[in-house]
């Protein structure tokens, strides 16, 4: 089974044909070789530009282009991406205010190699496994993207769900350059709801003097967004433009005299990394709802069952969790093949997971209203039911059913869909666990690790949680 392409952020040493270990990202020896070209007919710059809303840290971590999907989970508990996850970490997305995202992207011609070829020197050290992976990796930088990324956060704290719904549908949309329509929108936004606004940037590329002197004003994070964008166009290429994220493609696909290194313990070890990822992505949401609340605890009424020292301890439950996870990460880079989900890591070293759990009564804004929840039995994914439970303003809290994996299907909603609830609450929805599916190459039989020699399309029950 050969692993897909993963989409990295470039780091220091990545070349054309240089090897990485696709576990943390880390750059080695130049492995292959071949002639880089860009693809024809595709010269011209491609922009991207828009402002919507995010309600996750993995929607976050996907503009930022170190989700677990794109990456394979690839360095995301490395050193390679910790700017960008430094700067998803500290925007401290939660479900309690609006988070506007403000994005833009510039890609010039991309760079790959079409008929990449293992060296001499690679080849030959094919024979010797273990050397080959200290020397050059698993995988090798295929592509490289040159260009600029700009990214924006907007943490507008508002009165109620309806506030955020409303604020949202106002601002959401593509525009090109930012116009002054959309600076007057903000404005006018901020003055009619009486809300407040921080905002937070992040870019690669463009001018380097870009700063926010004052983090309350939106207009001067749309107003970098414009300079970020026209110094494309004012100012030469080599000055602004610089390579943002690579490809990473797996060893076995290049041309070699030599059978290709076996990599399915590395497969494994991915499939670890991104649990792993993900599941941090969602501690993060709700250790950052619990720190808000914490932060402003006269904005909230507290219930009996839910005073700031239960939160305080549940905070602690939930960077616990993180340290879990990332220990398990950990321990799949270290030794792939023995790579475990962090539920079985956990038993495994005897440690309780997950330790954080949401109660069902949180405390509640002051000026929150009550809301009805809502039907989710329409939900075809985790994301769906996600979306719909914060545009009610609630928070969606996962239970997996006890039953053999199947098409994701919510099975039960607590509180029932139609029970009238404060703004804010946690509603648990039981699911059905879904299934991910390996299809073989040529049809023929695939060979995993945990499971063994399998048909050519075969059924993995993830740990964590549904694949959408």
């Amino acid at each position: 089974m050969t692993i897909r392409q993963a989409y990295v952020p470039y780091r220091q040493g990545y070349n054309i044909g240089v090897g990485a270990d696709l576990a943390t990202g880390s750059p080695m020896g130049k492995a292959v070789e071949g002639v880089a070209s860009k693809v024809d007919g595709a010269g011209a710059a491609t922009v991207q530009f828009n402002v919507r809303r995010i309600q996750s840290t993995e929607e976050l971590e996907q503009a930022l282009g170190i989700d677990a999907e794109a990456s394979l989970g690839c360095s995301i508990f490395g050193g390679g991406v910790s700017a960008r996850f430094s700067f998803a970490k500290s925007t401290k997305v939660q479900s309690s205010s609006l988070f506007m995202l403000v994005s833009a992207q510039v890609e010039l011609a991309f760079e790959s190699v079409d008929d990449p070829v293992l060296s001499s020197d690679a080849d030959l050290l094919l024979q010797h496994p273990d050397i080959f992976a200290e020397r050059y990796g698993d995988a090798f930088v295929r592509g490289i993207q040159r260009g600029g990324l700009f990214i924006g956060t907007l943490q507008i704290d508002t009165a109620s769900a309806q506030q955020s719904s409303q604020i949202a549908g106002e601002l959401a949309g593509s525009y090109g350059l930012f116009s002054a329509d959309v600076k007057t929108k903000f404005a006018s936004i901020q003055s009619r709801y009486n809300c407040s606004v921080f905002v937070n940037m992040y870019h690669e590329g463009g001018p380097v003097d870009l700063k926010i002197s004052d983090f309350s004003n939106p207009q001067e994070l749309l107003d970098n967004a414009n300079t970020f964008l026209s110094s494309f166009k004012t100012q030469a290429e080599d000055q602004v433009a610089k390579p943002y994220f690579v490809t990473l493609a797996s060893m076995a696909i290049a041309r070699s005299k030599n059978l290709p290194p076996n990599d399915e313990d590395v497969a494994h070890a991915q499939g670890v990394l991104m649990a792993c990822t993900k599941a941090r992505s969602r501690i993060l949401d709700q250790l950052n709802l619990v720190e808000y609340i914490l932060s402003s605890p006269d904005k909230f009424s507290f219930p009996p069952s839910c005073t700031p020292d239960t939160l305080a301890k549940l905070q602690a439950l939930f960077e616990s969790d993180i340290d879990t996870v990332s220990r398990c990460a950990s321990a799949a880079i270290d030794v792939p093949k023995g790579a475990l989900m962090p539920a079985d890591y956990a038993k495994g070293v005897s440690i309780t997971y997950p330790q954080g759990v949401l109660p069902q009564d949180m405390p509640v804004p002051k000026a929150g209203k009550l809301t009805l929840v809502p039907d989710f039995s329409a939900c075809a994914s985790w994301v769906d039911c996600n979306a719909l439970a914060a545009s009610k303003g609630l928070t969606a809290q996962q239970v997996f059913a006890n039953l053999a994996p199947d098409t994701f299907k919510v099975i039960a909603v607590s509180p029932a869909p139609g029970t009238s609830v404060a703004e804010g609450s946690v509603v648990n929805i039981t699911t059905q666990r879904a299934t991910l599916t390996f299809v073989g190459s040529n049809g023929g039989p695939v060979f995993i690790p945990w499971l063994g020699t399998v048909p050519s399309t075969i059924n993995y029950t993830p740990i964590l949680r549904p694949n959408p």
